[in-house]
């Protein structure tokens, strides 16, 4: 047998076992050709060995839920992410001042990251503020969780935002006497002015791009998405022409799954025909999302009961698109051989899911393909089993219970934060978890996701959330995070080390199996392989 490279070390996880093994990965190509002992290395023809000692070797993490083009944009120097760790309205205003002061030539004021919880329940913001600050210049400023947007007259105007405008979901702001207050809830509503946040020229897109890509690989992740739900347009299909371009160049370093727009369609002939043009290795279209719910930090999370700090709401409230309607378009999407993702925050969303995709397998029969739940922030215990029942993914983001900041106890009341991000009860039910991190709502970098699953702590080591009992093992975490997030892809040839996967492969700076839990978040990635070349190393 012959090799073009060698990975040895004492500790490799392969994603097949609970534990690392001693040993070596043979690449030929970019494909895995071999996972052997350190005698039979002796037997082969390779070009280089490379020893890493007790570091630990194991697959590419696969996150398995990114908006790409967003964060691409978050990540860059044209967007303030300070407004993260503003405490006010107040606050988050004085910070985008001194972003305006060091980006005076920028033809819009972009930020991401005020979060209603971080304000100590103040009130939402309005567009006075920034107007006062901001007369001249248009303003737009996205929650943390990418569900609302926050912004000035100038930002409504260019943006064509009205306050009768026809929405599917999702709602416009007003005051009392019915004028526009800056805030839009949902992405239905706020669709117009996501458009305009990503208008660049051609060129500074590819630089963004570019630099994104680095982001990503230094993150040690192989494999990423974009679950925007894109309509089907010119703007979108531009997008996804850049990637490719990227793709074509070998500028290109991970895979990437584009995710279109289910809401409102029966005839997929147009995702198909994208499907065609961008389905190969490292670049396809993958299938639709749709949105149920929105939030429960802005009460527009699908409750099955009222919310306990707003009781006025009443039984399972108005979900973004009727069920009625919303089940045709899952049933369609199958039956195109299209998989569906669906946003679900609370637990009605969750049971409404679950229900839309039986009736599509009543419809279509055992389908096989990975349709999933997005996020599950809670649940009603009874749906828990349901997921193996049915061959649901449940696709969740550890980190997102640190974000939350106990906000839910307040929300929804601890009887029923009992069931929130419950990761070991999914487990235990026999659903397969996928693990990811929704960027830009939070960093791609995997460690301190992982160390929340394996804790459920902040990362001062409080504990976070009132049920530790959900907590799931570092294995169990890894694979979430690895071959579990490969499934919710569709994909069988990444996410473990084994002969013919493709070699997507990373070195950890540590044996996350021989340190304390607390150390797991403060870890980072030493080599980063993707399809069976070093694109980083630290």
């Amino acid at each position: 047998m012959k090799a073009d490279i060698i990975l040895k070390s004492k500790n490799i996880f392969t994603g097949l076992d609970d534990y690392p093994v001693s040993g070596a990965v043979a690449i030929k190509n970019n494909k895995i050709v071999a996972i052997m002992s350190e005698n039979e290395i002796k037997n082969l023809n390779v070009d280089k060995i490379i020893d890493y000692g007790d570091k630990l070797i194991m697959a590419g993490f696969i996150d398995a839920h990114v908006h790409y083009f967003m964060g691409a944009i978050s990540y860059s120097d044209y967007m303030c992410t300070e407004i993260a760790q503003g405490t006010s309205e107040e606050d988050c205003i004085k910070i985008m001042k001194k972003f305006a002061e060091k980006h005076p030539n920028v033809k819009r004021l972009l930020g991401i990251g005020w979060f209603p919880a971080n304000w100590n329940d103040a009130p939402l913001p309005s567009k006075k503020s920034l107007d006062e600050a901001f007369p001249d210049k248009a303003v737009y400023l996205l929650s943390a969780d990418v569900h609302t947007f926050w912004m000035n007259t100038k930002a409504l105007e260019e943006s064509g935002i009205k306050p009768d405008m026809k929405i599917r979901s999702g709602s416009v702001g007003t005051y009392e006497n019915g004028e526009l207050n800056g805030l839009l809830f949902e992405p239905d509503a706020f669709e117009p002015a996501m458009a305009k946040v990503q208008e660049f020229d051609k060129e500074i897109m590819k630089k963004i791009n570019k630099d994104f890509f680095k982001h990503i690989a230094a993150s040690g992740v192989t494999c990423i998405s974009d679950m925007s739900a894109d309509q089907y347009d010119e703007v979108s299909y531009n997008k996804y022409l850049a990637v490719k371009e990227m793709e074509e160049s070998g500028d290109m370093t991970c895979r990437f799954h584009i995710y279109t727009h289910l809401d409102g369609y029966t005839d997929f002939s147009k995702a198909k025909l994208l499907q065609q043009e961008f389905y190969s290795e490292k670049l396809r279209v993958n299938g639709v999302k749709g949105f149920l719910d929105g939030v429960t930090s802005t009460f527009t999370g699908l409750m099955l009961e009222p919310y306990s700090d707003k009781p006025e709401t009443t039984g399972v409230g108005v979900p973004n698109v009727p069920k009625k309607e919303m089940e045709k378009f899952i049933i369609a999407a199958n039956a195109a051989g299209l998989p569906v993702r669906l946003h679900c925050i609370a637990d009605g969303s969750v049971r409404m899911a679950l229900d839309m995709y039986e009736a599509s397998i009543k419809a279509n029969g055992k389908h096989g393909l990975a349709n999933t739940v997005e996020h599950i922030e809670n649940i009603h215990p009874d749906d828990i089993p349901r997921f193996k029942e049915l061959d649901v993914i449940p696709s969740m983001q550890p980190y997102h219970l640190i974000l939350d900041f106990n906000e839910k106890i307040s929300r929804i009341g601890k009887e029923r934060c009992r069931w929130e991000w419950p990761h070991r009860s999914l487990l235990d039910n026999g659903a397969g978890l996928a693990f990811g991190t929704d960027y830009p709502v939070v960093d791609f970098n995997p460690f301190p996701s992982i160390y929340a699953a394996v804790t459920r702590m902040d990362d001062n080591g409080v504990p976070t959330g009132i049920n530790p009992e959900e907590t799931i093992t570092l294995s169990e975490a890894l694979k979430a995070y690895t071959v579990g997030a490969a499934k919710a892809y569709g994909r069988d040839d990444i996410g473990v080390l084994q002969e013919g996967k493709l070699a997507d492969i990373i070195v950890v700076d540590k044996n996350l199996f021989n340190i304390a839990a607390e150390e797991i978040k403060d870890c980072h990635v030493l080599m980063t392989m993707f399809d069976g070349k070093v694109i980083y190393e630290k």
